[in-house]
Order: structure tokens, then sequence, then C-alpha cells
């Protein structure tokens, strides 16, 4: 009696694991999850890029062919 209990115990929880592995797999849940992977690397790369181009940006500023372009879009600006 006890080993019928135990295999329709395993049972249900295999069935609930199996409904939790589809809703898991689906397409809209993978979609949601790969844009909001895909915003957030961009956001994260972007603050990196920031921070180490602020860091750095004195050294890029003494290579010539840099300065001469931040000069040439600093004047189209104003």
């Amino acid at each position: 009696m006890a080993l019928d209990d135990q295999r329709d115990k395993i049972i249900g929880h295999l069935e609930l694991l199996n409904k939790q592995v589809a809703r898991q797999n689906s397409l809209w849940r993978m979609l949601l999850v790969g844009v909001i992977y895909g915003i957030g690397f961009f956001v994260g790369s972007a603050v990196i890029a920031t921070i180490l181009l602020g860091i750095l940006g004195p050294w890029f500023a003494q290579i010539g062919w840099i300065r001469t372009a931040f000069e040439v879009g600093y004047g189209l600006i104003h």
C-alpha cells in the first residue's frame, strides 16, 4: 500500500514538473527572456563603455585623428 502511495506521489510530481518545463520552454517566454537579456546587455555595455571612455578619455585625446574628428564634430555642432 505504501509503495502505491509513493508511486502516485512521484507521478504527481513528475506531471507537475513536466507542466513547469513546458511553460518555461514556451516560445513567448523564451522571446521575452531574450528581449530582456538583450536590453540588459545593451545598457550594461553602454555603461561600461561610458566609464572606460571617461577614464581613458585623456589618453585617447592625445591620438591625432581622434582629436581632429572631435574638433570637426564640435565645430559642426557650434
